[in-house]
């Protein structure tokens, strides 16, 4: 089989297809590892003095993310790949960018479980799309280049969490020493 669908004529070059693919999975890993180093400020923020409280954040993700998986499943099948994966991205984007301002910690909460919700529909069309464009050895061939992509985020985003927290910290302690 080649990369392309059959309700689409434009076909990604091998490539680009494996890189979109890994892209959307290790999008859910970044997720998580990527918010790990801020759990302090974060619960400190919003006035979370226990520091197991704070780690419900990830839990919150993890429920969404695990729970939606049941539902994208099908209604890709029924709606189409695309627009439900847009409208989980979009979903994602919406609840991260609320979650910026969020006043609480609860709501923090909440949002995180809807970014997790946005995020399944990632994981679940990704594999759905592999298993849709390949078969045998080849379908085989790319899950492992995706995962391996997704198996080194873990490494790369919670240093990548640590750097912005510290590049806030520093635009922080500049604008308070005026």
């Amino acid at each position: 089989m080649s990369a392309v669908s059959n309700a689409d004529t434009r076909a990604l070059p091998y490539w680009e297809l494996v890189v979109l693919i890994a892209c959307l999975m290790a999008l859910n890993s970044a997720a998580i590892d990527i918010f790990i180093p801020a759990l302090q400020d974060i619960g400190s923020a919003l006035g979370v003095p226990d520091e197991n409280q704070r780690q419900l954040v990830i839990t919150a993700y993890l429920l969404g993310f695990g729970a939606a998986q049941l539902i994208f499943g099908p209604l890709s099948d029924r709606f189409g790949r695309r627009p439900i994966l847009l409208g989980g991205i979009v979903l994602y984007i919406t609840a991260s960018l609320v979650a910026i301002a969020t006043p609480t910690f609860e709501v923090l909460l909440s949002l995180r479980a809807l970014q997790g919700v946005g995020a399944a529909a990632t994981r679940v069309i990704a594999i759905s799309v592999v298993r849709d464009t390949f078969d045998g050895r080849k379908m085989a061939s790319v899950m492992s280049l995706v995962m391996m992509v997704f198996m080194a985020i873990p490494v790369v985003a919670p240093n990548i969490g640590q750097g912005s927290c510290c590049s806030d910290l520093g635009a922080r302690s500049s604008s308070s020493s005026r």
